[in-house]
């Protein structure tokens, strides 16, 4: 009885840190190149049970002690390309990862919204270098008019000032929303100047999870009302036998 107890709740913390997550994919619905995590669930520590008749015995099923959150996967997909005008809005179409330059080091994004700062760096809206070949921010002179060819080549009044370094590899999410991980040059990157890559977010299929996530934690609730009842049932009439 106890352990049945164990088991909805393991069931509910589970559902528990995966709403969290739908919650910040709904959250960063209009996060330019947001990328969605999934949860995905597996059954701990199963075991088999059989029949027992006379000396033979024979299997029939399996029973678990319950769900845990096993991961959370980035969804990599893109999300739609969006035409804004402006010459520093960027946007990869295909495979890639602007690099960038953090106060935690060398991170990755999809979030190609860049600007100019004063001294001509070309940054992200949080103030991230955004780095070229040979991890060298990209810079340009005051007032020069700024174009990014579809290779990712940056020219300044028609003079070339450096490439986009666009990466993938083994990347994974960090808190802050970029990525960090092992990653090497992509051959033929291609960007489009003037866009930017929507957030992959399916506000349908994310709104379908939650309702999921929703029943099977009011089941697990139901589950552990249910042997609570029980257990208190069995504490107030077995002394009365």
């Amino acid at each position: 009885m106890i352990r049945g107890l164990y088991v909805a709740a393991e069931g509910m913390a589970a559902r528990q840190k995966a709403q969290d997550a739908i919650a910040n994919n709904l959250a960063n619905l209009n996060t330019t190149g947001f990328k969605a995590d999934r949860p995905v669930f597996e059954a701990v520590y199963e075991r088999q049970l059989y029949r027992v008749e006379g000396t033979r015995s024979q299997p029939i099923g399996a029973l678990s002690a319950g769900a845990i959150l096993r991961e959370l996967y980035t969804d990599f997909q893109q999300g739609a390309l969006t035409t804004t005008g402006n010459p520093l809005d960027i946007a990869i179409d295909g495979a890639g990862f602007f690099a960038v330059q953090t106060a935690q080091g060398v991170r990755y994004t999809r979030n190609g919204a860049f600007q100019l700062d004063a001294l001509g760096v070309l940054r992200t809206r949080d103030g991230a270098a955004v780095l070229g070949e040979g991890n060298q921010p990209i810079r340009v002179p005051p007032n020069a008019t700024v174009q990014i060819a579809e290779d990712g080549t940056v020219r300044a009044n028609s003079a070339l000032v450096g490439r986009l370094l666009i990466v993938q590899g083994d990347l994974t999410k960090t808190p802050e929303g970029n990525f960090a991980g092992a990653a090497q040059p992509v051959a033929n990157p291609r960007v489009v100047s003037g866009a930017l890559e929507a957030s992959n977010v399916n506000i349908a299929r994310e709104m379908v999870t939650m309702i999921e996530l929703i029943r099977a934690y009011e089941t697990h609730q139901k589950a552990i009302h249910a042997h609570d009842e029980t257990l208190g049932r069995a504490i107030s009439e077995l002394p009365k036998i």
